[in-house]
């Protein structure tokens, strides 16, 4: 499934890094889009974030093309689908 499909549906993801790393912490992501063009603190938060609690993450778009799969105006460092969507 694309990202842009995933993304598409606000019931079933969360955007921005904040609400990213809660939800990762509380293990309900399924998949984390990174973008490859963001701060490298908040990558490296994120990556750990993600191999610590098991979940999958991408890193191959950039902050414009996150933004733009979920439907906002400006560019985000993260995006992510809950678990419960995913499988």
């Amino acid at each position: 499934m694309s990202m842009a499909h995933e993304l598409s549906c606000p019931k079933i993801r969360v955007v921005g890094t904040k609400q990213v790393l809660r939800y990762a912490k509380a293990s309900m992501l399924g998949k984390v889009y990174i973008a490859k063009d963001a701060d490298e603190e908040i990558i490296g938060k994120l990556k750990s974030v993600c191999e610590n609690n098991g979940i999958t993450y991408d890193m191959s778009h950039t902050m414009h093309q996150i933004g733009s799969a979920c439907g906002i105006e400006v560019g985000s460092a993260c995006a992510a689908v809950l678990k419960s969507a995913n499988g």
